[in-house]
């Protein structure tokens, strides 16, 4: 069963926790996939969420997103 959310650009829903970060996301074609990180990553700068989205995506950290891609 497709979850309901097929629609054109990306969704992602985000539970940031103490120790871990969920990142939820729902691609056009109404695939869902799922990222857990270290809500804390000194080692990597800007935000692991960003990072599991920009992962997601298949683009490279720092890269802009284009427009359209993500509605959500």
């Amino acid at each position: 069963m497709q979850p309901a959310c097929p629609a054109p650009g990306w969704r992602f829903w985000i539970d940031r926790g103490g120790t871990f970060t969920d990142v939820v996301g729902c691609s056009p074609a109404g695939e869902l996939v799922v990222r857990k990180v270290l809500s804390v990553q000194p080692e990597c700068p800007g935000d692991p969420a960003v990072r599991a989205i920009l992962d997601v995506l298949g683009l490279a950290p720092g890269h802009p997103l284009p427009l359209g891609l993500v509605r959500e």
